[in-house]
Order: structure tokens, then C-alpha cells, then sequence
């Protein structure tokens, strides 16, 4: 239309130019000439902008057609649940509980902990066996040193833990928890790999939250430990249900041919009667917490094997407990037993001849509360064991070659001592005195006590654990 316009004006200007009568032509004929090669110049160059400018135009059309094709891509591919792309602020990092990062819609997240408990261990027993000789042995401990990953992956459900931790009997680091689990619905989870089976309370309790500096030797007598396996457990309400098939007994880091187990299988079931479950992650009870009771149970059978290398009894376990808070003091009590049975195969060498059929059992009871608030925390433990006249346990190492058959059939361990929290958990020094009026039938240097003929041994403790 701009073109036809200025081909109006010319052909405007050319009448009026024609309309001054011929006079004014012949005068002024080669002006008239010029002006009209002029404005036939310019309409020239005004149509060749034009041209320039529909140019401009249609190719800046195509770039906004071009992006808005390439931001529909990126937003299908951005729907799509098979192609994670994702620009860094979709990320989250930080400290809470440990180091972590995780994405904004929760599809994956990694968590970090570092945990170390270092001791200085002084114990008295009279005529110790070789190599310590003497009446004492003392020294330093790096009980434990562990990094633990943990978080989850393609989506909330999915969860998973591993955790590596430095041995301190060999100097190496073993494989502790090495498991996935998935939530089918609320409540309902499914976990398979390596892990340690709801059944004892006290190994339930993390190392990092018991009262004491260590667990009790009852409870590391009679505890599964890390096996492999596969765990179902349902939370509904108060009631936790927990059903697990395993490798049996100390079944971690074995193959599939080289545990000592035919099969086990092992159930627990607790209830909260009062309190909130997260009160009893831990033994103790923090002076702001609410009144809270627990009670549970729990069972373990594994059928043993019978084979050149490998000799082990059927045995059954069993356990109930108690716990207790009292916003700033707290109770925990529990009785647990065991009996051994090899009546497929009476005659295998290897066992103690007073272990089939034989009838442990024992009961341990403890207890702490605050005189300065959230700071310090004395506690005392007593525990209690009937051998039935055999020492045996299922790991296929020094402990089980020391199994043999025993002539004093109980011990009794008296634990006192105090926590001083820094920082909860994550910062907390532990002084206590463990005291056997019986002899010690296996050494325990987690728990400060070596093998002792005789009764009346000493054992002091000075413990400082971080987390983080």
C-alpha cells in the first residue's frame, strides 16, 4: 500500500507540473526531468526498504516460531518420568541430621554420616589368659569409625542404606547395613540385603543412642547381628509388626553356600501404649519429653547345618521387654532365652557335648535420669545369664571356637556411670565401671571384659562419641 501511495503522489505531481500550461513546460522542461528521475529514484529505494523490512519481518516471525517449538520440547521432555532433566536450582543441599542433597520433588536424596566412638578401657582381672598375662591390661580403643549413605532414589518410597565401618578386632573396614527397601503403601515396607533383624530392643537401638558406653553382654550374647535376608514390617497406629527370613546368626558378608544356616526366620511385634514411637530410638529420656511406654517381643529360629566345615545346632531365641520414659529419667528391662537343638544330628563333632538340648536364658534391667537438665545423666545396669552348662555362638570365628562346655553356669554384670551431653547424641562423653562377680566364660573387649577363670573383675570406661 506505501508504494501504490507514493505512485499517487507522482503521478499527482506530474498533472499539476502539466497543468501550468506550456508555457511554464518549454521554460522549465529539463527541471521538471529531474525532479521527475528524482522521485522515480526515490520510489525505488523506499520499495527496497520495504522489501527489507517484510524480510526482518517474516524472519523474526520464524525465530518466534522456532522458540516456541523448542520451549514445547523442553517441557514435554521436563514431563516426561523417563528423562530427569533438571537445571541446579531444582536441587536442595545442606546440613539437617548430616549432609545432604536432594531434589525439590523428592525423586532422589543422599544424606551423609559420620560417626566415631574412641575409649580409654582399664581392666582388672585376676591371672588373665594369654597374651595379656597379669592381673591388668589397659589402653586405648577405636570402638567405632563409620560413614553411612543413605536416602532415596526414583521416588520417596524407595529408600536404601549402606554404611561401611572400621573393624577394630582386625583393622579392616567390613560392610554393616547394605539394604533397599520400598514402601507399598503407608505402613508397609519391604527391605532385602544386609541388614540386623527386628529382634533384640537393645541391638534395635543404634550403638550411638544407648545409655551405657556399650551394649550389654547379654544382648551381644544372644543377638542375631548383621545378617542377609529380606524384612517385611507394618507401622499401623501403635503397632509395629516386623517378619524376617535370613541367613541366620552373624550371616553378613557371606555368600549364598557360606552361611551356617539351613534357613531362619525371625519376627518381632511392639506397641506403644503411651509416648510417640521416636521417643524410643534411644534409652534415654530427655527432661521435656512426655511420659512414654513400650512394651515387645520377639522370636528366632534357624535350622542348623551339618557338613565337612560346617556344624551348627538348630535354636530357637526368644525375648519380651519393657521400656519406660518419664521426661528426664527412664526404665528399660527385658528377659531373653534360647534352646539348642542337634537331635537330626547328635554325634557332629565340633559342639559341646552339653549343647544339645541345653536351656539359656537371662534378664537384664536399666536404668538413667538427669540431675542437670538435657547435661548429665547417671545410670546403672544389672544383668543376669544361665549358660545351661555350654558356651556357643554362630559366627564361624574366634568367639565360636572358644564355644566348649562350661562348669559355672550364671554371671552377673553390674554396670554404673554416667552421660554428659554436649550436643545430644551427636557430642556426649561416658565414664562408667562394669563389675563381673563371676567369671567371664569369653573375652568382650567391645564391652571392656576379657576371659576370666575368676570372679571379680574391673572394668573402667571412658568413652566420647561424635556424630555428625
Amino acid at each position: 500500500m506505501f508504494v501504490r501511495t507514493l505512485h499517487q503522489v507522482a503521478a499527482l505531481t506530474v498533472i499539476l507540473s502539466v497543468a501550468t500550461g506550456p508555457l511554464a513546460a518549454e521554460e522549465n522542461e529539463p527541471s521538471v526531468a529531474a525532479q521527475l528521475k528524482a522521485l522515480s529514484d526515490r520510489v525505488a529505494r523506499q520499495e527496497a526498504e520495504l522489501q527489507q523490512l517484510r524480510a526482518a519481518l517474516n524472519e523474526r516471525t520464524s525465530d518466534e516460531r522456532r522458540s516456541q517449538e523448542v520451549r514445547a520440547a523442553v517441557k514435554q521432555a521436563l514431563a516426561d518420568p523417563d528423562l530427569k532433566l533438571r537445571s541446579a536450582s531444582s536441587l536442595q543441599a545442606g546440613y539437617k541430621d548430616g549432609f545432604f542433597i536432594a531434589a525439590e520433588d523428592q525423586s532422589f536424596s543422599l544424606r551423609i554420616n559420620v560417626e566415631g566412638q574412641f575409649r580409654y578401657i582399664f581392666d582388672h582381672a585376676e591371672k588373665q589368659p594369654a597374651p595379656n598375662g597379669g592381673d591388668d591390661v589397659s589402653g586405648f580403643q577405636l570402638r567405632r569409625a563409620r560413614i553411612a549413605f543413605s536416602g532415596n532414589a526414583v521416588n520417596p518410597q524407595l529408600t536404601y542404606r549402606v554404611r561401611p565401618t572400621y573393624d577394630c578386632a582386625t583393622g579392616n573396614l567390613r560392610l554393616d547395613d547394605a539394604w533397599a527397601a520400598y514402601e507399598f503403601t503407608p505402613g508397609l515396607r519391604l527391605k532385602g540385603g544386609q541388614f540386623k533383624p527386628y529382634f533384640l530392643r537393645e541391638e534395635n537401638v543404634g550403638a550411638f543412642d544407648q545409655l551405657a558406653a556399650e551394649r550389654s553382654y547379654l544382648a551381644d550374647y544372644f543377638t542375631i547381628d548383621f545378617t542377609q535376608g529380606a524384612e517385611l514390617t507394618y507401622d499401623v497406629g501403635q503397632l509395629h509388626l516386623a517378619f524376617a527370613a535370613h541367613d541366620g546368626s552373624y550371616g553378613a558378608n557371606t555368600d549364598y553356600n557360606g552361611d551356617r544356616s539351613v534357613f531362619a526366620l525371625s519376627g518381632r511385634a511392639e506397641y506403644v501404649l503411651a509416648g510417640d514411637w521416636k521417643q524410643f530410638r534411644d534409652f534415654t529420656s530427655w527432661p521435656k519429653e512426655p511420659f512414654a511406654l513400650m512394651i515387645g517381643a520377639g522370636g528366632d529360629y534357624e535350622q542348623g547345618q551339618h557338613g565337612p566345615g560346617t556344624n551348627t545346632p538348630n535354636v530357637f531365641k526368644y525375648t519380651a521387654d519393657v521400656s519406660a520414659e518419664f521426661g528426664g529419667a527412664n526404665l528399660f528391662a527385658a528377659i531373653v532365652g534360647q534352646q539348642f537343638g542337634d537331635d537330626d544330628n547328635p554325634k557332629v563333632g565340633g559342639l559341646p557335648t552339653n549343647l544339645n538340648g541345653a536351656h539359656q536364658f537371662g534378664f537384664v534391667a536399666q536404668g538413667g535420669v538427669f540431675v542437670i537438665p538435657d547435661k548429665l545423666e547417671p545410670f546403672a545396669r544389672y544383668e543376669w545369664m544361665n549358660w545351661g552348662g555350654a558356651y556357643y555362638r554362630n559366627n564361624g570365628g574366634a568367639v565360636q571356637n572358644a564355644s566348649r562346655n562350661l562348669t559355672d553356669d550364671r554371671l552377673s554384670i553390674v554396670t554404673v556411670g554416667a552421660n554428659y551431653y554436649f550436643a545430644k547424641h551427636k557430642a556426649k562423653l561416658t565414664v562408667d565401671l562394669v563389675y563381673a562377680l563371676d567369671p567371664v566364660p569369653v573375652s568382650n573387649t567391645g564391652g571392656g571384659l576379657v576371659r576370666s577363670a575368676k570372679e571379680d573383675q574391673l572394668a573402667l570406661r571412658c568413652q566420647f562419641q561424635f556424630r555428625f
